[in-house]
């Protein structure tokens, strides 16, 4: 075997250019997969992470009714507790089961302001502040001013929400909003902090407001729309979902909550988890491609070396030899291709992960209900480029396998009568 090894690299040292050329054509598809599998990840990552954050939690809980009310962000089927003992109460009973590790309560509730001859709307988020920083860092946004603190009659609000609304950090607002009754009232609050957030749900259309005034304004105390329940790990919520079950089946007498899964339910997450399997198939058809240069290129070398490998054979050269052979060489051309394509798309991926790819012209006009950020951060890891090295090499090899047996099958006969 180490025969064959040698003679395979003295063998591609024959024509350098075309070997350069195959190695060239392999590293350029590695460093596209590299690359684009680096920023599918950082895409995907970050639109899971805006969705957990202030969408989904890990576990929503929510009235079976509300799910299909949502959009018109519905107060008549609120989260009020077990039996109606309240939300507070409900979310002690959550972080007592195990692998519960936060209980965040959220109150959305629409509501508009008037700004000259036109209605702004919007969108109120009664919050509690402690928890809602310790999950979505929203204290790290705020570029002017602070959170809000339960209490007190104030609201944060985003950069471009202020900016429609001509107000400044200091002011007042008067909020106009309609309650589960049906009453339609207003609420004149302190603007205490401005949130710059890179996703423009919050900044065009949220503002934060203590949840405690958000239940006080809107005739519903210790009710809230949603809570949204923390585990350690997202992808192993299903662990915990049993505990859960039991729970409810025990404490729910009326049977009306619902406990929504963050991949389940939600139909963009859904189809990028089919998005994922896809592109696994569309990097191998990357390399594919590049590999038919090489395929290419080793079957010029068998037409050449027809003679020549007629007579290894009849020097007593087997067939499986010769094959091993000439897949060796492509496998050394992979390895070559794919580890200088590994390492430029690393390098490349490690550039872009820090200083990001901004995508605002192209996400101008799209919806803010998208968890969309308009710069994507590609994620570099080691294990990113390991993969596609692996995948290269594999692909590549056996990719080779063709010429290859057309090598093998050559009678030595027929290959030493050609000229």
């Amino acid at each position: 075997m180490k025969f064959l090894w040698n003679l395979a690299r003295k063998n591609l040292a024959r024509s350098k250019l075309r070997t350069s050329v195959s190695i060239i054509a392999i590293a350029i598809a590695l460093i596209t997969v590299v690359f684009i599998r680096g920023m599918i990840s950082g895409m995907i990552e970050s639109m899971y992470s805006n969705h957990i954050n202030y969408k989904a939690g890990h576990i929503r809980v929510i009235d079976e009714e509300y799910k299909l009310k949502e959009r018109l962000l519905s107060l008549y089927y609120p989260v009020d507790g077990f039996n109606g003992e309240g939300a507070a109460q409900m979310a002690e009973k959550l972080k007592e089961v195990e692998g519960v590790e936060q209980v965040i309560p959220r109150l959305k509730f629409g509501a508009v302001v008037s700004q000259e001859d036109e209605l702004v709307r919007m969108m109120g988020w009664g919050v509690n502040p402690a928890e809602e920083i310790k999950l979505t860092k929203i204290d790290k946004n705020i570029t002017e001013g602070r959170m809000v603190q339960l209490g007190n009659r104030e609201v944060v609000m985003g950069a471009g929400l202020m900016k429609k609304l001509k107000r400044e950090v200091g002011g007042k607002v008067t909020i106009l909003y309609t309650t589960p009754f049906g009453s339609f009232k207003g609420s004149t609050f302190e603007i205490v902090g401005k949130a710059q957030s890179p996703l423009p749900m919050i900044n065009d259309s949220i503002f934060y407001l203590p949840l405690d005034q958000a239940q006080r304004i809107l005739e519903m105390p210790d009710e809230v729309t949603e809570l949204l329940i923390i585990t350690p790990d997202y992808n192993k919520v299903s662990l915990i979902l049993p505990a859960l079950n039991e729970l409810f089946a025990k404490e729910d007498k009326t049977g009306k909550y619902s406990l929504q899964v963050w991949n389940k339910g939600y139909e963009l997450i859904e189809l990028y988890e089919i998005a994922l399997k896809m592109y696994n198939f569309i990097y191998v058809f990357i390399i594919i491609l590049a590999s038919f240069v090489l395929i290419n290129t080793l079957i010029m070398i068998v037409n050449e070396r027809t003679r020549e490998i007629g007579m290894m054979a009849a020097l007593g050269l087997k067939s499986r030899e010769i094959l091993y052979l000439f897949t060796m060489e492509g496998a050394i051309i992979g390895i070559l291709g794919s580890a200088v394509g590994a390492v430029l798309g690393g390098i490349l991926t490690k550039i872009f992960s820090i200083v990001g790819i901004d995508y605002s012209a192209a996400m101008e006009g799209m919806s803010t209900d998208l968890m969309f950020e308009s710069i994507f951060y590609p994620v570099f890891s080691l294990g990113n480029i390991i993969f596609c090295f692996i995948l290269g090499v594999l692909v590549v090899t056996i990719a080779c396998i063709i010429p290859a047996r057309m090598a093998a099958r050559l009678e030595p006969s027929e290959a030493l009568r050609q000229i």
